[in-house]
């Protein structure tokens, strides 16, 4: 695969955080803002393996791979912090 397919890969995966955000997320206020940080920590890492994608052609696939697990993980978090913040 080559750059352009990660970086539109990273672009796909960035929408996710923000999405389930829109979609999902708390009412609450306080709750919101602590679910933001999250959602702006998934956003760096995405933003820091595009930037490895682009600065990097032999560690492209890595940066790739490092922005996807750390969306996932992200995404998991986001979804377990709901969770908590509709049992209260």
């Amino acid at each position: 695969m080559s750059e352009t397919g990660y970086l539109a890969a990273l672009l796909f995966l960035s929408l996710v955080a923000p999405l389930l955000m829109s979609l999902f997320g708390p009412r609450v206020a306080a709750t919101r803002t602590s679910c933001m940080k999250r959602v702006w920590t998934a956003q760096t890492l995405g933003a820091l393996a595009a930037g490895i994608v682009l600065t990097s052609a032999r560690v492209a696939p890595y940066a790739a791979l490092f922005g996807l697990v750390s969306c996932i993980f992200s995404t998991l978090l986001l979804v377990q912090q709901f969770r908590a913040a509709g049992s209260k």
